[in-house]
């Protein structure tokens, strides 16, 4: 718990020299970065309106469990950086105890909504200047009661002492393979120095890769003779670093996950020549909500008490007045309960929340204000706050977002989200694993109820993330007995150079792979020249946003790189105009931003790059099928059709004859079913385009008309 008002000491400190008291100042302080986005979207549609540090688990706002942990930790000055809903992460602090001068630390907000990545978000602090001493770099999802004093302490012996060169400290968590907060689908495998606990190798593993061996450099051995290779942590990246750490991520501006591309990227590195340690926790509680599954065992881990003093009785909101009670029961004042209704354990239920007779709740969370009827059915389940459940529901294993209806004998299966406001429909079964939202971009124009889900007395759609990650679609199918990854088939070897590929996945602005083949492998298949020219041509592009290129010094690129790879003027509109569309998804993804804002941001930047690409009528027709396609693979993908030719058409890029053309003439348009669907708003805008013509033509005429009067 943070500390309380009023605990310093009254003995006075010893006076020292000004000068030297505010360099022991600097040096001691320590830092924290939260950063509040997870730049990903495992969590949608709940993330859709709100950040996920927001959402609550036992109905406390994660970042409170966070901030709690700071404070444990004896941090002085804390950043949040925001990106995604910036405003209303700032609204929470500002209102929060956090503010407050009776806090135990200062806390900030970064406003940066153009972040893509951790990598952004630190090359955004080294360029603000804000890290002075070693900080603590910690997600706004974590729950943690580590003490930290040892911790820091260590890290700092070893940074002034022992190997200067040491600029981050990975705090990991030991747990046996099958512990419910380990992340389903994904692991990690960490090469330690078991004298000194010295990471010298880091890999990720994925259960569907099959992986079957780790290549070690045999130069790793001359250095360490006792290594452990170890696959038992669950690393919710919790990291102590030193103020190198954001420069590092500025000098390699491929950096943009903390662990597979920083920490691999350093361990592997012969120029840096730096150096990252672990300390590994076996007797206290630490666990990220990083998914769906996590969200459901680290709950079940609060109310449990495995995590205490956090738990629903520490109260750690002001207004909060949880009491403990037998069996792992936790209830507000005001919690209004029938006499025969049952409350199970492991259950937590709100202040002014009424639960009628026959009803039934276990192993649940119940949100404030919630209105439960007669012979309700609740079994391990998260309704939030102002829900209400008519009369004969049942619910298992699902979520229920804030403001919800589900009528009188409705149904939720395990592994349904049912989103803010959604009202679902009398006798209605929401099948598992469904996803039920309300939230409706204003821009795309399409009439969110789908009866045959909801019901005809429903109110809601049926959700489908098309642009989520591959990595967190497969994490969120896993099935949820488990899937342990098995150490013993795997054979570790000394040389590197006997891998046949080594797959690095980037997510930045644009989902891309990229390979590198270790030394030459003559079984391995060559890549086409095609191939080669899209991934370079791609590259070059992506470097260019990255960077804030010049458009003529990326255009240049770009003809440089066609003519010495042979390529068509095609290819060159096909690798550019995927990189751009991809920056705009990302866009909506990460920000929520409204599609016009991101297509407009994207293209009149960087728009201009046709310039070179597109010169006949033909090549017009190419751009729009080019655009169309890809852009059946995005989420809203016919709003950013839409406003990409808009946005082209007022850079002259696109003219209406050609426009008109490949709407009318293209058979490809018309016979694949996506690329009709995704130009469903084209016709509305054409026909506008051609009024806007007449009413031209008229004005035109009429102009003569006076001329000739005169």
């Amino acid at each position: 718990m943070a500390p309380k008002k009023g605990s310093q000491s009254s003995k006075k400190p010893a006076v020292k020299p000004s000068s030297t008291l505010d360099e022991t100042d600097q040096d001691q302080r320590l830092q924290a970065i939260v950063l509040s986005d997870s730049y990903q979207t495992r969590f949608r549609p709940l993330t859709l309106e709100k950040p996920r540090c927001l959402l609550p688990l036992c109905n406390t706002p994660l970042i409170e469990y966070t901030f709690e942990f700071l404070a444990l930790a004896g941090v002085s000055e804390v950043y949040v950086v925001c990106c995604s809903f910036a405003d209303q992460i700032q609204e929470y602090i500002e209102n929060s105890r956090w503010s407050n001068p009776s806090s135990p630390f200062k806390v900030e907000t970064i406003l940066s909504p153009e972040l893509l990545s951790v990598g952004d978000a630190m090359r955004d602090l080294d360029a603000k200047g804000l890290i002075t001493s070693d900080f603590l770099l910690v997600s706004g999802d974590i729950v943690c009661n580590i003490p930290f004093e040892k911790v820091l302490a260590e890290h700092r012996l070893r940074r002034n002492k022992n190997d200067k060169n040491s600029i981050m400290t990975m705090v990991l968590r030991e747990a046996s393979p099958l512990h419910r907060t380990r992340a389903r689908a994904e692991s990690a495998i960490f090469v330690l120095d078991e004298q000194t606990n010295q990471c010298v190798h880091y890999e990720e593993i994925k259960t569907r890769k099959h992986m079957k061996q780790v290549s070690l450099d045999p130069e790793i051995f001359k250095d360490h003779t006792d290594l452990a290779i170890r696959n038992d942590f669950i690393d919710c990246h919790i990291d102590i670093c030193s103020p190198d750490v954001p420069a590092l991520f500025t000098e390699n501006f491929d950096y943009n996950h903390i662990r597979k591309d920083f920490v691999h990227g350093i361990l592997t590195s012969d120029i840096l020549g730096k150096t990252i340690y672990a300390h590994i926790v076996k007797d206290h509680y630490a666990a990220r909500v990083r998914s769906l599954q996590t969200y459901d065992a680290v709950s079940k881990d609060v109310i449990s008490r495995w995590a205490y003093p956090i738990a629903p009785d520490s109260n750690l909101l002001g207004d909060q007045t949880f009491q403990y009670q037998r069996g792992h029961i936790y209830k507000e004042e005001g919690v209004v309960l029938a006499r025969s209704c049952r409350i199970n354990t492991c259950t937590v239920i709100g202040a002014g929340t009424i639960i009628s007779d026959g009803a039934l709740i276990s192993d649940s969370v119940i949100g404030r204000r919630c209105k439960i009827g007669k012979n309700v059915v609740i079994k391990s389940s998260y309704v939030w706050d102002d829900v209400i459940i008519e009369d004969n529901v049942t619910i298992e294993s699902a979520i229920i977002g804030n403001n919800a209806r589900l009528c009188a004998s409705s149904q939720v299966e395990p592994g349904a989200i049912v989103s803010y406001g959604v009202r679902v429909g009398h006798g209605m079964t929401i099948k598992g694993d469904v996803k039920l939202s309300r939230y409706a971009d204003e821009n795309d124009g399409i009439d969110h109820i789908d009866q045959a889900v909801v019901g005809t007395d429903g109110d809601g759609y049926l959700y489908e993330d098309s642009e989520a990650d591959e990595e967190d679609d497969y994490e969120e199918i896993v099935n949820s007995s488990g899937l342990v990854y098995n150490m013993d088939s795997m054979n570790v070897s000394e040389s590197s150079d006997e891998s046949d590929s080594v797959e690095i996945a980037h997510r930045r602005q644009y989902r891309r792979r990229r390979f590198s083949t270790a030394s030459s492998n003559t079984n391995a298949s060559e890549e086409s020249e095609d191939d080669s020219f899209m991934r370079e041509a791609q590259a070059s592009v992506e470097r260019a946003l990255l960077e804030n290129h010049d458009t003529d010094i990326a255009m240049l690129e770009l003809s440089t790189l066609r003519m010495a790879k042979n390529a068509s003027f095609h290819d060159v509109r096909a690798a550019t105009i995927s990189v751009l569309i991809s920056r705009i998804s990302q866009l909506l993804n990460t920000n929520a931003a409204k599609v016009r804002i991101a297509v407009e941001t994207v293209l009149r930047r960087w728009g201009k790059l046709f310039e070179r690409q597109v010169f006949e009528e033909e090549d017009q027709i190419d751009l729009l099928l080019l655009m169309q396609r890809d852009c059946t693979r995005r989420s809203q993908g016919s709003s950013i059709l839409l406003h990409a030719i808009n946005c082209f058409y007022d850079l002259d890029i696109l003219e209406e004859d050609a426009i008109f053309k490949w709407w009318e003439k293209e058979p490809e348009t018309k016979s694949d079913t996506d690329m009709v669907k995704v130009g469903e708003f084209v016709p509305r805008w054409l026909e506008w385009l051609k009024t806007a013509d007449e009413e031209d033509d008229d004005d035109e005429e009429e102009e003569d008309d006076d001329e000739d009067d005169e």
